[in-house]
């Protein structure tokens, strides 16, 4: 599994204040300005194989992590280990044992929302946002499909499924018109379900994370700076999916890229590259002016 004999890349698996033991994947100078890469569900460090070493070569530290249910993260199964309270707990774990204070995030899909929801609970511990493709806040098109197609009942069918088969029916929806996915991307993707705690790990999240928070919850207003960049073919982004950011981030700059699907940092990596450079140049680099935010919370 990636990044698998790149002596490029430090690996290391740090033990949580939970107990539970995290992958995380470094490249760039220990010295420089960190920047953490989030994945989105059913990913892993691998998504973000074609933007950490361009982020890196920028002058930054970058970080990647698995998060627990993914990747070669510990894998818990209970329902709780997956709202999005205690993923932003999980994420601030991760922090905490980097010995991270203040880093820019940027996350992917799922990983961009959860990033939006740390943040509004601990704006003193991030200094920029990067949204990629973010869902989890309006919704997302066939939840009701993919929740209806995971009932509890099929939990011990589900530890012995070889998904290759949805794996690549799930890749030729997320990819666009930019790019297409290869075999090697295939066996990545299905490389964690080796653990059987895998899929039930997914079942757990794709049910007990609340992917419609903004219609479910009061949510906060955040002052800090952020880019949000998506894919003019994004089917897995509602209708208008960056709007509610306009709300949440009043300094957010939108960036789409015409003919790219769900999955851009795969598919369309320059792009985002240059969208997450552009932020990190201006508010992450030491020196930049960026005061600790604060949250507002936001009435409809």
């Amino acid at each position: 599994m990636f990044p698998a004999g790149d002596p490029a890349y430090r690996v290391s698996f740090p033990r949580l204040r939970s107990g539970l033991k995290v992958r995380v994947i470094e490249r760039g100078d220990v010295e420089s300005a960190p920047v953490v890469l989030v994945h989105g569900w059913g990913c892993s460090v691998y998504v973000f194989r074609r933007n950490i070493h361009a982020l890196a070569d920028g002058g930054f530290r970058v970080i990647a992590v698995d998060l627990k249910g993914h990747g070669l993260s510990d894998k818990p199964i209970a329902p709780n280990e997956y709202t999005i309270d205690s993923l932003v707990e999980h994420f601030r774990d991760i922090l905490d044992a980097l010995e991270l204070e203040r880093p820019a995030l940027a996350g992917h899909s799922l990983g961009g929302s959860l990033i939006y929801h740390f943040a509004s609970r601990y704006p003193e511990r991030a200094r920029c946002l990067g949204l990629l493709s973010p869902v989890g806040l309006n919704g997302v098109p066939l939840m009701w499909l993919y929740r209806g197609l995971t009932p509890k009942v099929l939990t011990p069918i589900l530890r012995l499924i070889k998904p290759r088969l949805i794996v690549k029916l799930a890749l030729r929806r997320v990819y666009g018109r930019r790019a297409r996915f290869t075999e090697r991307d295939v066996e990545e993707f299905l490389a964690p379900s080796q653990f059987p705690e895998y899929a039930l790990a997914m079942r757990e999240l794709l049910h007990n994370y609340d992917w419609t928070a903004a219609k479910n919850r009061r949510l906060p207003t955040i002052d800090l700076p952020a880019v949000g960049v998506w894919g003019s073919l994004d089917h897995m982004m509602p209708d208008d999916g960056m709007g509610v950011y306009v709300r949440l981030l009043p300094r957010i700059v939108l960036r789409v890229i015409p003919n790219a699907g769900h999955i851009i940092a795969e598919e369309t990596p320059e792009e985002v590259n240059t969208a997450l450079l552009a932020l990190l140049n201006a508010h992450a680099r030491p020196g930049a002016r960026t005061e600790p935010a604060t949250s507002v919370y936001y009435s409809r």
